[in-house]
């Protein structure tokens, strides 16, 4: 059985806290950048870092003068970048651009959170989600897969079953992340996973390095596609990929009752019943080394409209019952999330 499971650690990752239930959290600006007000800085392109989850290149301003700086741009995930027809071509090292975004807080170091960039052609690149441009009518980027607005017009076009590729809705606090559907948030007791922040860690050139290891059960609240394979005529398995981390879980499928099989594991061990047409999964899911007394049981339902794969997860150690839902999306496609350390 071939499981992969890494995930990232990025300048500004904060993993989520993982208890049962799970509690899933994504890279946020808090503490790093002042998000009340946009700063512009002009400068030189000096390396570009194209990874998840979030691209970072070097600016320097004021090259050779005594305000000299060198300044840490970060911007969006890759994934994300590319939903937005944004690629690495737009970050030429040894170009002069105008960016704008969010600016460091005090204290911090010479850090932004790019919102836009002009480039030397006269156009400008929008990296946030529902923004106008700033500076110029020849725009670059596009957030209408990321919210939600590309959809199948033709319900017989859309998915019949659960297998298929499924995306987050960005701007859907529904879709873009769990959250409780019932139950009390007092309820929950830990499974014995660490949580906390996570420290960057760097390779012998100072660049971020990307993944960690994480439970794959972590994975299902990020804000991601996901695709669902069948397998289940030829090896009784069905094949969930989930883009983050370039994440793949194995689910055993039987009628029979869960029971897990080997020894404790990161991914444990998972089993699924589907009913006839294959409409609706639940899987259970238990043997993870971190929680070993913790049972996972989650559902994968398609929508009435078959425009929605609809999620819960719940756990043997508490009432809450958290969900979310992804989308489908003509022509989408869980792509590599990049679990490499690439300049």
């Amino acid at each position: 059985m071939k499981i992969t499971t890494v995930a990232c650690s990025a300048i500004l990752g904060i993993l989520s806290a993982v208890f049962a239930p799970i509690v899933f959290g994504h890279h946020g600006w808090g503490g790093q950048y002042d998000t009340s007000t946009e700063i512009e800085l002009s400068g030189v392109i000096k390396s570009v870092q194209w990874t998840n989850p979030h691209v970072t290149f070097k600016l320097l301003v004021d090259a050779g003068k005594p305000t000299e700086k060198l300044w840490t741009i970060e911007s969006n995930s890759v994934s994300a970048l590319n939903r937005m027809s944004i690629d690495r071509a737009v970050m030429s090292v040894g170009s002069r651009v105008k960016v704008s975004g969010f600016g460091p807080v005090a204290g911090a170091n010479f850090g932004l959170f790019m919102n836009h960039m002009l480039l030397p052609s006269g156009k400008e690149v929008v990296f946030l989600r529902g923004a106008v441009p700033r500076w110029s009518d020849e725009r670059i980027g596009n957030d209408d897969r990321l919210h939600g607005r590309v959809v199948e017009t033709d319900i017989n076009k859309r998915p019949s079953t659960i297998f298929s590729v499924w995306t987050t809705v960005y701007n859907d606090s529904n879709s873009h992340g769990m959250h409780i559907i019932s139950g009390s948030a007092s309820s929950s007791s830990s499974s014995g996973m660490a949580a906390g922040a996570v420290t960057p860690s760097y390779d012998a050139t100072g660049a971020v390095i990307v993944c960690e290891t994480i439970p794959p059960i972590q994975e299902m609240g990020s804000p991601y596609p996901i695709q669902l394979i069948d397998q289940i005529a030829k090896n009784k398995k069905i094949i969930m990929k989930v883009e983050k981390d370039d994440t793949t879980r194995e689910i055993h499928v039987t009628n029979a009752p869960h029971k897990a099989v080997g020894a404790p594991s990161l991914a444990g061990y998972s089993t699924g019943v589907i009913d006839a047409n294959k409409k609706k999964l639940t899987v259970t899911t238990s043997n993870l080394i971190s929680a070993p007394n913790t049972v996972y049981t989650e559902t994968f339902e398609l929508s009435e409209d078959r425009n929605r794969l609809n999620y819960t997860q719940q756990t043997n150690t508490s009432s809450l019952v958290r969900g979310r839902y992804w989308q489908y999306q003509p022509g989408a496609s869980v792509m590599p999330y990049g679990c490499t350390n690439a300049k």
